[in-house]
């Protein structure tokens, strides 16, 4: 019996697999933000030492639907966070967004703070990470290789600490946030 549906942590052939079927919306995100392909964007989070890698397993047919992961920041407190998935995914919404909380609470162990850049036109990711409780912090007007608007979108993970450390991408260097 083959299993089906499930996550488990991530192997580099999952990337070669899912490089070819990602969907368009993440396609077009990667390449405006730092001109990659999308192979390159899923085997770059295996070069990081502590890095979490999953990959999203769907049914038989569908093999590797999605891979997602954390990656230290240059501020040890900060985690950068990442989903790239076919279209495949979708046929699993329920089961998806139910898991999800567990998914984020796992990756973000060890971090303050986990954040990503959304493109702007990337709804269905922004609508889900706000159901994840992100929170979209600045807007960037020319971000990234394409030079198109993008949202970054937070996370603070120790609420009872109430403290929200006021940064402004503008007067620093926005590298603070790049994952590498």
């Amino acid at each position: 019996m083959i299993k089906e549906k499930y996550v488990r942590p991530a192997i580099l052939a999952d990337a070669l697999e899912l490089a070819p079927k990602m969907k368009a919306e993440d396609r077009a995100e990667i390449l405006a933000s730092n001109n990659a392909s999308p192979l390159k964007a899923l085997v770059e989070p295996f070069t990081y030492e502590k890095g979490k890698i999953y990959s999203i397993i769907g049914t038989k047919d569908e093999g590797v639907i999605g891979m997602f992961g954390c990656c230290p920041s240059q501020l040890p407190e900060y985690g950068v966070v990442w989903l790239l998935s076919s279209n495949d995914l979708y046929k699993h919404t329920r089961q998806f967004l139910k898991e999800c909380p567990r998914w984020v609470d796992e990756m973000s162990q060890g971090f303050e703070y986990i954040y990503n850049f959304v493109d702007s036109r990337n709804w269905k990711t922004l609508k889900w990470l706000q159901f994840l409780g992100f929170e979209p912090k600045e807007k960037i007007e020319k971000y990234g290789h394409g030079k198109l608007p993008f949202l970054l979108m937070m996370k603070e993970l120790n609420k009872q600490k109430n403290v929200w450390c006021s940064y402004s991408i503008k007067s620093r260097n926005s590298d603070i946030f790049s994952s590498k």
